[in-house]
């Protein structure tokens, strides 16, 4: 199964589980991925949703090998709502390489830690292609607009320190406490009100993101531009 899932005193903890190929998403895994964090909203028993990678990496975006879908940005649309929708807090604890549609899946949870050789970076650009899960709107109001520039423009790789410093994470752990540290804050977080919980997520969501579903759309459009046009081989 490329989806772990365990359910851990209140917590859902789903683990990315394709170590050998850095956990890279194909569109088979990424539908069960949104199957499986769709069970976990819909389940009473679940208060929080802990998200992230067995092996060397948390994701390293998209596989490409897997062949080419049209449905594959839905699919990450879809999980990207699904993420921030929900009054249910959810928790990314990243590891290793954070790539492309890996960071665009971090950044749709609401608390994101990272170990300490955790490495980030979106090189879509790089390839002839744009970026899922509303990147364009999440990642300049984490980081600001001219660091959101640099990161989705040269497609550079940043350091787990600089994206703590920036703000794209909440904190950088020792590597071999992330997995302790992660389940205690999302068992803190299933501890807690979750109707104050809800709305407090549905408000910092409405100041500071807006409209989600015009994001998303108005992402969906900007890769319909780039329709039928092959990738660069890089």
């Amino acid at each position: 199964m490329s989806i772990l899932v365990e359910h851990i005193e209140g917590v859902l903890e789903i683990r990315l589980n394709r170590p050998d190929k850095l956990n890279a998403l194909t569109l088979v895994m990424a539908r069960e991925l949104l199957a499986r964090v769709t069970d976990g909203l819909r389940d009473a028993q679940v208060r929080a949703i802990l998200l992230r990678g067995k092996g060397r990496a948390f994701c390293a975006g998209k596989d490409r090998d897997d062949p080419p879908a049209p449905e594959f940005v839905s699919v990450l649309q879809d999980l990207a709502k699904a993420l921030m929708n929900t009054a249910k807090p959810v928790v990314a604890a990243v590891h290793g390489w954070v790539i492309g549609a890996g960071l665009e899946l971090m950044l749709n949870c609401d608390i994101a830690i990272a170990s300490r050789g955790a490495r980030f970076m979106l090189p879509e650009v790089n390839m002839g292609l744009f970026g899922t899960g509303a990147v364009a709107s999440l990642l300049p109001r984490s980081v600001g607009l001219q660091k959101a520039k640099g990161m989705l423009m040269l497609g550079r790789e940043v350091s787990a320190t600089d994206a703590e410093r920036w703000g794209l994470i909440w904190a950088v752990i020792d590597d071999e406490n992330l997995v302790t540290e992660a389940r205690n804050l999302a068992r803190q977080l299933a501890a807690g009100d979750p109707v104050v919980l809800g709305a407090m997520k549905e408000l910092l969501h409405r100041e500071s993101i807006g409209d989600i579903a015009g994001a998303l759309q108005r992402e969906a459009q900007a890769h319909d531009k780039l329709g039928g046009r092959p990738p660069l081989q890089c």
